[in-house]
């Protein structure tokens, strides 16, 4: 009882706002109101595929077929960012919807045998306290079944930053840096990779060619928002 008065109390004194409009918010838990969830919200049935030619409407060769849960967009890339940068791992629940609204609409991915989260190196995991794409990845498994195979796929040396990288330094950037874990076997496995944006498709794609090296016989980008490439809406 104490505690329900204590939060009444708390909530009178501090209020909940929301982190994107500083709307008041019903709940101290949801930390983004609905307004901006729906505005957030850009569904993309399309998928694209992924390569050293960027990301494509159509497949090139070499290219990863790949779905993204949301076309990119302000309010969406603010709740990320959020996520992310801003110390709200719990964000990953509902981000994590639309990863699992397109898993199971898509029979490559609800076929998959494994899910595999883009790896950050240490350094950045111990500075964010976590991995997003193992959180998300994490989320999508409770729906779906499908196991998560965190730490198949290594990060190796200080890779920088690919925020302010144009699209040919960024797949140099990744050029060498994963790495199958010592022993690991793919063999006949199929694989879908779990990135929360994809830009110039590079950093998902530097996983997805080891995973191919490894022995899995199909491999599969999902992103929680794509922000490079064509234009779906055009």
């Amino acid at each position: 009882m104490w505690s329900v008065v204590g939060k009444v109390f708390a909530d009178f004194l501090y209020p909940p706002f929301c982190l994107i409009c500083d709307g008041r918010l019903a709940a101290r838990e949801k930390l983004v109101c609905e307004k901006c969830w729906e505005r957030a919200r850009r569904e993309e049935a399309r998928p694209f595929y992924a390569g050293r030619g960027g990301i494509l409407p159509e497949p090139g060769e070499g290219a990863f077929y790949g779905r993204s849960a949301n076309r990119w967009n302000p309010v969406l890339g603010e709740i990320l960012h959020r996520f992310k940068y801003g110390g709200f791992p719990s964000l990953s629940v509902r981000i994590a919807r639309g990863l699992v609204s397109v898993a199971a609409a898509d029979g490559r991915i609800a076929r998959a045998d494994l899910l595999v989260p883009v790896p950050l190196t240490r350094r950045r995991r111990a500075k964010r306290g976590f991995n997003q794409s193992v959180l998300l990845a994490r989320r999508l498994s409770e729906a779906s079944g499908i196991p998560v195979g965190e730490g198949i796929v290594r990060r190796k040396g200080r890779s920088r930053s690919q925020t302010r990288l144009d699209g040919p330094e960024r797949w140099k950037n990744v050029q060498g840096v994963f790495r199958l874990r010592r022993g690991a076997s793919l063999r006949s496995k199929r694989v879908v990779v779990i990135d929360d944006v994809m830009t110039s498709g590079a950093t998902a794609c530097g996983v997805a060619e080891e995973l191919r090296r490894g022995g899995a016989v199909d491999v599969v980008l999902l992103c929680a928002a794509r922000a490079g490439g064509w234009d779906s809406s055009s």
